[in-house]
């Protein structure tokens, strides 16, 4: 069955921002299954919103400040957090610097994620486990100097990507 065109630009704008708000969610909740869950249930409700015939006319912004809205809602609800808890919208980061940085981490983490299979895992274990590559050597059977050649090929990678990146927006 072919598509709507709603359901077509839905579709684009939940591929587009589906990973940079669930970053930005975290950045709130510091849970990434109940930042998942926030994101997933905004564009869920957007979805009824559309379907119903509302007209949004930012819709980026209109999903960050639901994204925004629903996490210090959930955070505030928690039992274990108390008020003095809760994260500090008038910290040193403004709003717009927030949803640039979790922009900037959902490219960063599709760059990873595009690593072959074998790579991105050391990449993982290493960076984000903190295993030292002996241990990770280790686990998964390897040479030292083949998870030292493993990292170094991610870097690179992601060194070229984030060059790529910086040219795309900042050279043209």
């Amino acid at each position: 069955m072919p598509q709507t065109p709603l359901a077509k630009e839905f579709e684009d704008h939940f591929r587009c921002f589906y990973r940079p708000l669930s970053m930005y969610a975290l950045r709130y909740t510091e849970d990434l299954d109940d930042a998942e869950d926030i994101v997933q249930q905004a564009f869920a409700d957007v979805w009824e919103k559309l379907s119903e015939g509302m007209r949004i006319g930012n819709f980026k912004a209109y999903m960050y400040q639901t994204v925004r809205n629903r996490s210090l809602n959930l955070v505030a609800a928690r039992p274990e957090h108390g008020k003095e808890e809760m994260p500090d919208t008038e910290e040193e980061c403004s709003e717009e610097d927030r949803i640039l940085r979790s922009e900037r981490d959902a490219r960063l983490w599709t760059a990873i994620d595009r690593l072959p299979t074998e790579r991105k895992k050391i990449f993982l274990l290493s960076k984000r486990d903190g295993l030292t590559y002996q241990e990770i050597a280790e686990e998964l059977g390897l040479s030292v100097k083949t998870v030292e050649h493993q990292i170094s090929k991610a870097l690179k990678t992601l060194r070229e990507t984030a060059l790529r990146l910086y040219a795309f927006f900042f050279l043209h």
